[in-house]
């Protein structure tokens, strides 16, 4: 696949603007140089770090993709200088994998594949299901190995203890087809405690932003101590910045600042952005290998003073065990947050139909409402969990 010069992607980047739904200032942040300027000469990735003790080394802003509507988005982030690349079998049933297999494949020495697969402990775990899937990803993928292979958001690495599990994982490595193995995970105080004492724990996907992360710091830095690579995911805090006008700054973009926040921790090895256009590519690598600075705190500030009671902490479940109804609050508001601030529609809608009807909002409106005042960032949670089934139901 040919390389991608600024104008030949500018012109099928506008060409796509409307029908992909990218047209606020913030989708355009980047496409401010000059004409004519080759962006793959200019825009590169400047750091790279070991990936825990694994041998890899990982662009520090690399690229997941949850979100995604055609593989010459991923080229043009290796391109880029991204070599690492975040998916899962369930994003965009199973077409991420496909996207990641079209457009790297013939590069695939060269960059390093992460996908996930998720395991429920109510579901009978089989060797041969398991094995069936990775084998089933491969395909899509169009590879022969998978280099990080992990457990998709476990709560409690008891789970990794299955045999079956164990069993499957194990032979899939004796055969080649995964080099290394871990989980990405919504609760990191428990589950990062849990690492340090499990084998299988190589790489840990886990949140990290500048509004949720700062009380795992001394769990990050123990894991990253053993030689366990750490990789950040909802790295913006929500991504509230597209709906908050006062954040839209020629000077200074809020995700180029929320990266360069991150990156900060010398802890955290790499980050994943969802880079679901050209523009989020220029937009993210750019923060590559930059200091943070004032004017990034400065735009962190206002960002946590306008979004602090909006921004549903993922990996907070205070509220929980407020609920006389044991309804799935985080994971809702969760959805809800694809729904409208990653530009994940029918993702979002999908997910919140697989839930369990009795884990749905359904008594909410007659409710005191214990979860709202449980909620220890203040956060109107009724009344976003109504919203939210509105939203989300077909």
């Amino acid at each position: 696949m040919a390389k991608l010069s600024r104008r030949n992607f500018l012109q099928a980047f506008s060409s796509g603007l409307l029908g992909m739904g990218l047209t606020n200032k913030s989708e355009a942040f980047s496409l401010t140089t000059e004409p004519g300027q080759e962006e793959t000469a200019s825009l590169k990735i400047k750091k790279y770090n070991p990936l825990g003790r694994t041998g890899l080394k990982v662009s520090d802003v690399s690229c997941g993709a949850i979100s995604l509507f055609e593989s010459n988005v991923l080229r043009y982030a290796y391109d880029c200088g991204v070599n690492y690349f975040d998916t899962a079998e369930s994003y965009l049933r199973t077409k991420s994998e496909t996207y990641i297999g079209q457009a790297l494949k013939d590069v695939r020495d060269k960059v390093i594949i992460t996908t996930k697969h998720g395991y429920s402990p109510r579901d009978k775990i089989k060797k041969e299901d398991i094995i069936r899937r990775v084998e089933a990803s491969l395909k899509r993928m169009q590879t022969d190995y998978i280099d990080v292979a992990l457990v998709h958001g476990i709560d409690d690495l008891a789970i990794l203890n299955n045999e079956e599990l164990q069993a499957a994982y194990s032979q899939l490595k004796k055969e080649g087809k995964i080099r290394f193995t871990g989980f990405s995970t919504h609760n990191a105080q428990l589950t990062l405690k849990q690492a340090l004492e499990s084998d299988f724990t190589q790489v840990v996907l886990v949140i990290y932003n500048h509004m949720e992360g700062k009380e795992i710091e001394p769990l990050i830095k123990k894991v990253h101590d053993k030689g366990i690579g750490t990789v950040a995911m909802k790295v913006f805090a929500g991504g509230k910045h597209g709906r908050l006008k006062s954040l839209i700054s020629p000077k200074v973009s809020y995700p180029q600042a929320a990266i360069r926040w991150v990156l900060s921790n010398p802890n955290i090895d790499c980050l994943i952005s969802t880079m679901s256009s050209y523009s989020h590519v220029e937009e993210y690598v750019a923060a590559s290998g930059k200091p943070l600075t004032r004017e990034d705190l400065k735009i962190i500030s206002e960002y946590k003073r306008q979004a602090g009671n909006l921004y549903c902490r993922v990996s907070c479940s205070q509220c929980l065990a407020a609920c006389p109804h044991q309804v799935a609050v985080g994971d809702i508001l969760r959805f809800s947050m694809y729904f409208e601030d990653y530009g994940m529609e029918k993702e979002a809608m999908r997910y919140y139909e697989e839930l369990e009807e009795k884990q749905k909002p359904l008594h909410c409106a007659s409710c005191l409402g214990y979860c709202q005042s449980a909620c220890p960032y203040g956060l109107p949670v009724k009344e976003k969990l109504l919203h939210a089934h509105e939203i989300l139901s077909a």
